[in-house]
């Protein structure tokens, strides 16, 4: 379902599950592609699960930022990616 090459650095949303992450590394020998989420936590999926996904090309969340600590803070509210359409 995925039209959307894995590139790494490069940050996708799966508008099925409303999920924003970025592309951290691609072992294409593994067949394995690790992703950050908007949280800082980190994930895998392999091709099959990538090219079942409903995904599109986004930039990264405005005040989104590797180092940042983790917080618990229920009321912070964190910015959306804004979506756009890959170069063909």
């Amino acid at each position: 379902m995925s039209s959307s090459k894995a590139r790494e650095g490069q940050w996708y949303a799966d508008r099925a599950h409303h999920d924003f992450f970025l592309v951290i590394a691609i072992d294409e020998s593994d067949g394995l592609i690790d992703v950050r989420d908007r949280y800082g936590d980190i994930d895998e999926f392999d091709l099959d699960e990538w090219e079942a996904m409903d995904l599109v090309v986004c930039t990264a969340p405005e005040d989104w930022d590797l180092d940042a600590d983790d917080t618990d803070d229920a009321d912070e509210q964190l910015p959306q990616p804004q979506l756009r359409r890959p170069h063909s």
